[in-house]
């Protein structure tokens, strides 16, 4: 996601943004249609700029218990601040980036691909009933019950 000097200094508001995520290296995320969508407002603040909004999109997992794969909508609010200026850099409410004077464009791909993969659940689950597969014959139990003697 390229983002204009030129548009953060005029700011806008609900953006929609389309980012192509079909060849990211070193992200182990899958997202459905290979898209990350975002809707950002921005505006400028004393230190830089402030852009805020979500990122809304479809991830893919495979199931934890039964190994299905299932698709999960996510939301996620999102606070960034594009500043030049050091003494921001530690500040835990906001996600900083540094963003000199004079460059007239910054990429906020791989920041808003890190942000995905911190959001990713520990136990991915296509339901929180999901019963899994049996442990003798390994039939997923989510479809039907099984003859073995559990």
């Amino acid at each position: 996601m390229i983002v204009l000097r030129s548009d953060l200094l005029a700011g806008f508001k609900n953006k929609l943004f389309e980012i192509n995520a079909k060849n990211v290296d070193n992200f182990d995320i899958l997202l459905e249609n290979n898209i990350i969508f975002c809707n950002f407002t921005s505006k400028i603040v004393k230190y830089g700029f402030e852009t805020y909004g979500y990122i809304i999109n479809n991830v893919l997992y495979d199931c934890d218990r039964c190994l299905e794969s299932f698709c999960k909508k996510n939301k996620i609010k999102t606070d960034l601040i594009l500043t030049n200026d050091h003494r921001m850099i530690i500040n835990d409410k906001y996600e900083i980036i540094y963003f000199l004077n004079q460059e007239n464009t910054i990429d906020l791909k791989n920041t808003l691909l890190e942000i995905l993969l911190v959001e990713i659940p520990l136990k991915k689950l296509c339901t929180s009933l999901c019963k899994g597969l049996c442990s003798k014959c390994g039939l997923n139990l989510n479809h039907k019950v099984c003859s073995c003697s559990n």
